[in-house]
């Protein structure tokens, strides 16, 4: 039994031997915890942020399966499938060829060494179950116990929610959401059995349970934006509550997270204030400003909760483009996402396979010149705000935040949007928030299953069409396109979750 624990995730033993120390923590070497202390220190582990639903080249297949990107035909031919691709899955991905992933290999989403979501749950839970098993506390100690504590509930849930929507089918708002996604693992002893597979609403319930007990003993301010604070905490509900359509909760906890921000110009870069420092290599140089130099670093004034995203989505040399429907997005004049990131570049050449040439083509830089997470940012925090609003037919306050987030984002004298119906509104509220969030991760895979729910709306797609040269390939939202599978590695020590092992050729 004992083996199922080592599939999910570190022993304690391994777990506490191999902590490292996150950014600029002073690291402690080899630590067995036990003290209070000793489990807050847990928490600064980089694996804890840095491997978050990624492959080993900190990409994903799952921002490939969505609409953000484009992959052409030599860079799937011959950069994936002639050149054997380590992360072939992410090519799969894009032409919903089953199974994405190697079935037979370790899911670095799941588990694979010091990555995936369970050896960070690992920690977590260690954090949790070891601060509440310790005595006797003096004041400060009891008072650190019950912050450290609230943090490491939150990173849990911050897990389980996404895994939960990452492994299982779209969540549905009133329905049973009966489908068994994940095992919600909370225990430390490794000779206990792995729990059976929870429902997906079993885990929505209890995160919702645990980000509610934690929200009380979460700081108003934290020591590094790994680690969540009181502003945090109401963002993760906020977010919840977008895929439960409680758009009144959502309002409410985006507000109270916004609340904290104070001034916007505390958490928003104005890009008006932005220059290159090397203007003759627009696509190496770094970004300038006065405002601060922390533009590319995990304390950015725009980071709330850092959680690491993709690398190189979207750069062609890297094996993808931004996809035309994205680049259509944005305003090539006023948007100076577009005039800083969006940049023309030579395109992925090769005289393999019978030779390919993309010629020049618009890449995406904005990872390469500013520090981006799948956690939250303070212009993620307002514009799920203004979607509560714009759902709840208050279309002049959404307008309000969505002019508040572009005076930062475009050039100084752009005209503000006005107020248009309840579905525009909803739909500049959406494609915004597209603009902002980073174009890889796993958000927009998030999106568009929610959104799918919503047929007949602009913004709601049943199905996404990639076009790898004259080959068309079609991925339904609401579908096991939308689902990565737990793998065999898995499974096979796991019979009694009754999942059948994966035997189609890889």
């Amino acid at each position: 039994m004992s083996n199922q624990k080592y599939i999910l995730f570190f022993s304690a033993v391994m777990l506490m031997s191999s902590c490292k120390e996150y950014l600029d923590v002073k690291p402690k070497g080899k630590l067995i915890p036990s003290s209070v202390a000793d489990y807050d220190h847990l928490l600064d582990n980089t694996s804890t942020v840095e491997l978050n639903f990624l492959d080993g080249n900190k990409g994903s297949v799952l921002a490939h399966i969505g609409d953000n990107l484009e992959v052409t035909e030599g860079q799937g031919k011959v950069g994936y499938i002639l050149s054997s691709h380590p992360n072939v899955e992410r090519y799969y991905g894009y032409t919903y060829r089953q199974p994405y992933k190697n079935p037979n290999l370790d899911d670095q989403f799941w588990s694979a060494g010091s990555q995936g979501m369970y050896p960070q749950v690992s920690y977590f839970n260690n954090v949790i179950e070891g601060i509440r098993g310790i005595g006797q506390k003096t004041q400060e100690e009891e008072a650190l116990a019950r912050t450290t504590t609230a943090q490491a509930l939150v990173a849990r849930a911050w897990c389980y929610l996404n895994a939960n929507m990452i492994y299982g089918p779209v969540f549905k708002p009133g329905a049973a959401n009966a489908a068994r996604t994940i095992p919600y693992v909370v225990d430390v002893d490794i000779n206990k059995p792995i729990p059976d597979l929870s429902t997906s609403a079993e885990v929505a319930a209890r995160v919702l349970r645990e980000l509610h007990e934690a929200l009380p003993n979460l700081p108003v301010r934290s020591s590094w934006p790994s680690r969540a604070n009181k502003a945090t905490g109401h963002a993760m509900l906020a977010y919840y509550h977008l895929f439960t359509q409680k758009y009144d909760s959502v309002v409410h906890y985006a507000n109270l997270a916004w609340t904290a921000a104070g001034n916007p110009a505390n958490v928003i870069y104005d890009y008006n204030k932005f220059r290159l420092a090397d203007p003759a290599r627009p696509l190496t140089s770094l970004i300038l400003t006065p405002q601060d130099n922390l533009t590319n670093v995990v304390n950015s004034r725009e980071i709330l909760f850092y959680r690491a995203t993709e690398r190189d989505a979207g750069v062609g040399a890297s094996l993808s483009y931004p996809s035309a429907e994205m680049i259509a997005l944005f305003d090539k004049t006023t948007d100076l996402r577009y005039s800083f990131f969006y940049l023309n570049a030579p395109g992925y050449k090769t005289t393999q396979g019978g030779g390919f040439d993309d010629g020049m083509r618009i890449s995406h830089y904005r990872f390469r010149k500013m520090k981006l997470t799948d956690g939250f940012s303070w212009p993620e925090i307002l514009l799920m705000r203004a979607e509560g609003y714009a759902r709840m037919n208050k279309l002049d306050l959404a307008i309000a935040d969505l002019n508040t987030l572009r005076q930062y984002r475009h050039k100084t004298g752009t005209p503000e949007l006005t107020v248009g119906t309840q579905d525009q509104v909803i739909q500049q509220v959406l494609e915004e928030r597209r603009r902002e969030l980073p174009i890889g991760g796993f958000k927009r895979f998030l999106d568009l299953k929610r959104f799918t729910l919503e047929n007949g709306k602009p913004w709601s797609k049943a199905q996404i069409v990639h076009k790898v040269g004259g080959q068309t390939y079609t991925g339904t939202i609401d579908s096991k396109d939308f689902i990565i599978p737990i793998s065999n590695v898995v499974l096979k020590f796991n019979p009694n979750w009754g999942i059948p092992l994966e035997t189609r050729p890889y």
